[in-house]
């Protein structure tokens, strides 16, 4: 590649995780950081949404408000900052919507990152 990308997404990157990121494939990731993230909406408005980064991931996911009360049962706490350090495993899936979606689960339902 020289150091010079060579498509437009190697040029710009999108920095928030999708559920075609995932391959059609779980992965168990640990959370390596919590932040709540405001967000300007369509209508004007602005929502506020945890976004988790994870260890060696680049992209971040902005949770929902499903994935957000799933990530709570899951750890066993609603406290954010209890949250880094903790493994769980991301899931391509599909919303009541239909939508393509990230679900979450308990650790250890998918492959360990590389």
């Amino acid at each position: 590649m020289n150091g010079k990308p060579e498509t437009v997404s190697e040029l710009y990157p999108r920095p928030w995780l999708k559920a075609g990121d995932l391959g059609g494939k779980a992965v168990t990731v640990r959370i390596s950081e919590v932040d709540l993230k405001e967000f300007h909406m369509p209508d004007g408005s602005f929502k506020l949404a945890i976004v988790l980064a994870f260890d060696k991931a680049t992209k971040k996911l902005i949770c929902n408000k499903t994935q957000s009360f799933t990530l709570a049962r899951v750890l066993g706490t609603e406290r954010l900052a209890d949250w880094p350090g903790k493994s769980v495993t991301l899931a391509p899936g599909q919303a009541p919507n239909g939508k393509q979606t990230i679900t979450v689960k308990e650790a250890g339902n998918g492959q360990e990152p590389k």
